[in-house]
C-alpha cells in the first residue's frame, strides 16, 4: 500500500506490488525462462531417492 499526503487531510491510498531488491533477478526474462523450464521438468520427473546413498556417498568423498 502506498499512503501519501497531498495536502493538509488528503491522504490517498493505493495498493503497489513492491519486489525486493534481492528477488527482483527473479522477474528478468533469462531467470523467468530458466525458472519455467525447471519446473516444467520437476513436474514430469517425479521425485525418485534410488539414487540418494549413491549422491550422499559421492558427498562425502569430497570432504
Amino acid at each position: 500500500m502506498l499512503v501519501e499526503e497531498q495536502e493538509p487531510g488528503v491522504w490517498p491510498i493505493r495498493t503497489a506490488t513492491v519486489i525486493p531488491d534481492n528477488e527482483r533477478w527473479l522477474h528478468e526474462p533469462r531467470a523467468r525462462a530458466d525458472l519455467d523450464a525447471a519446473l516444467v521438468w520437476a513436474a514430469t520427473h517425479p521425485p525418485d531417492d534410488s539414487s540418494a546413498d549413491r549422491i550422499l556417498a559421492d558427498m562425502n568423498d569430497r570432504d
